[in-house]
């Protein structure tokens, strides 16, 4: 099954704020290339420091055409970079995602950060809430293909 949606993607005004994710359960490692987080209303992803860059670059940087997310029971594919995904946390994790993803309610992509993780830690945040319009503007859309 294959299913698409458009994604609202949203950037803070200045370099360096972000909203708290707020209250979450986790599987975190800082050893792994993905730790996710799921609240009530958002999901989240923690990424190493060498996703992290690639996910910049692919999916929160300005580009001519609209940038996309595919998710896949084995692999994250940021727009023509595709990451395999590493074991049975990441597939049942991925699982719980899409399942979050597809609830029919209105997407929102923005960075988040909590105080229980190192500094600066950034998290890649999905919720069914818009952030804060004083922190955030709103950018060009996420294609996003759930497979």
């Amino acid at each position: 099954m294959n299913d698409s949606r458009i994604v609202k993607r949203y950037n803070a005004y200045y370099r360096g704020w972000c909203l708290a994710f707020g209250e979450h359960s986790a599987d975190y490692d800082e050893e792994r290339d993905i730790s996710w987080l799921f609240g009530e209303d958002r999901a989240g992803l923690i990424l190493s420091s060498r996703l992290r860059k690639q996910a910049h670059h692919e999916l929160l940087g300005h580009h001519d055409e609209i940038p996309q997310l595919a998710l896949s029971d084995d692999s994250l594919v940021l727009n023509h970079y595709k990451h395999p995904l590493q074991d049975d946390v990441d597939m049942r994790n991925i699982l719980r995602l899409k399942e979050f993803l597809m609830r029919g309610e209105e997407i929102h992509m923005f960075l988040c950060s909590h105080l229980f993780y190192p500094s600066h830690t950034r998290i890649l945040t999905f919720a069914s809430r818009k952030p804060l319009v004083i922190m955030y503007k709103e950018m060009q859309p996420l294609k996003l293909l759930i497979k």
